[in-house]
């Protein structure tokens, strides 16, 4: 709705309103502020209301110095942590130094101990040496005496001749014979840890065939007792040693003598209170033959020197052995009263070949061996 009347304002009205609002708010009760803003700064430089402004100055300088000494103790406390740090990374680099250097210490201590142990160890073997081959002088004193006591011991007489073309004939064709010159110390390879173990026999086949090698060994315990079991372990020597065997065999008769050997995979052995020798083939675990030896005594009646069954020891009547030649057995008979007998047997029969009679009394050695076809 348009207003009712319309009113025109000269140059001169505007200019009065303008002064008029200008002493109203310029009155006695304004405040500070506002003639601050209005009249502008009065003083002496300012004018008489300075003060406070003086007073919120002075309260932001404070805060100024404040803020300026709290900015000044961070940056010391930085630095005081920078310090600190720098001092860690030292203490730390010191210690891995020290850390190596001790490494090198000890791997330097550890080193001269291994020289002083190899040194006393090659000083004790030059002296074992010198003691050995002192004592092993093949033109000393000792090897002259074994030299002369060394003869030969001719056999009295030949019972039978039965050659077999299946095997070679005595002598060094073929066969890699030397003659017997010298018998060194024994050698230890295990020790019984039982009494059992003490009185038994171990073997190795000269002539193996798989899976059986040169290495593999067959233990015996307890020879004269009922014994049918035979120990076998591989070619690993800590089993050997350990006494852990890798296989067993059970015999289906019981064994006496500690005269058993083993040749070409199988066990000869002599049954228990008899005079009959059997081969065992281990890989099929059966008796493939069976002989009677001929008049041959047996159970005590012509042992080696201590070798009876009195003392645990086992029967030593007939005793089997194996060379370059091939299977032998020696005992004795009722008529050879007592001296030692030979026979050479087929391997694969136990037929007795040939038959030698020596003027030696069994009961006077302690034991034999073969060696390309001499006893």
């Amino acid at each position: 709705m348009p207003p009712k009347f319309k009113r025109h304002l000269n140059d001169d009205d505007v200019t009065g309103s303008v002064k008029s609002e200008r002493r109203n708010l310029l009155e006695e009760d304004s405040d500070e502020e506002e003639d601050f803003f209005l009249r502008g700064p009065a003083g002496p430089r300012f004018g008489p209301r300075n003060d406070k402004i003086r007073h919120v100055q002075n309260q932001v300088d404070e805060v100024i110095d404040v803020m300026q000494e709290n900015i000044t103790k961070v940056i010391e406390r930085g630095e005081r942590l920078d310090d600190l740090q720098d001092k860690s990374e030292s203490l730390s680099d010191n210690a891995t130094a020290f850390s190596n250097r001790s490494k090198q210490l000890r791997r330097q201590m550890w080193w001269r101990g291994c020289k002083m142990k190899a040194l006393v160890a090659l000083v004790a073997v030059i002296l074992l040496l010198v003691i050995t081959i002192s004592k092993w002088d093949l033109e000393s004193f000792d090897y002259q005496e074994l030299k002369s006591e060394l003869t030969e011991v001719p056999a009295s007489s030949v019972f039978e001749e039965h050659p077999s073309s299946s095997h070679p004939a005595t002598g060094d064709m073929a066969t890699g014979c030397r003659q017997l010159v010298w018998v060194g110390e024994p050698v230890t390879f295990c020790r019984a840890e039982t009494i059992a173990g003490k009185y038994g026999v171990w073997m190795r086949d000269p002539r193996p065939v798989p899976p059986y090698t040169r290495k593999t060994t067959w233990i015996v315990d307890a020879i004269g007792t009922d014994t049918h079991q035979v120990f076998e372990y591989d070619d690993d020597s800590d089993q050997f040693m350990k006494g852990y065997p890798s296989k067993v065999h059970i015999l289906p008769w019981s064994m006496e003598s500690t005269g058993a050997i083993v040749y070409r995979g199988s066990l000869y052995f002599q049954q228990r209170k008899s005079r009959m020798v059997a081969k065992f083939d281990q890989k099929i675990e059966t008796i493939t033959v069976q002989k009677d030896i001929p008049s041959a005594g047996y159970h005590g009646q012509f042992p080696y020197s201590g070798g009876g069954g009195r003392e645990g020891r086992g029967y030593t009547d007939i005793d089997l052995a194996v060379d370059e030649m091939g299977l032998w057995v020696t005992y004795s008979t009722d008529k050879a009263k007592g001296t030692i007998i030979l026979s050479k047997l087929d391997p694969e029969t136990l037929e007795v070949e040939q038959t030698w009679e020596t003027n030696i009394r069994k009961q006077a050695v302690t034991n034999s061996f073969m060696i390309c076809g001499t006893l």
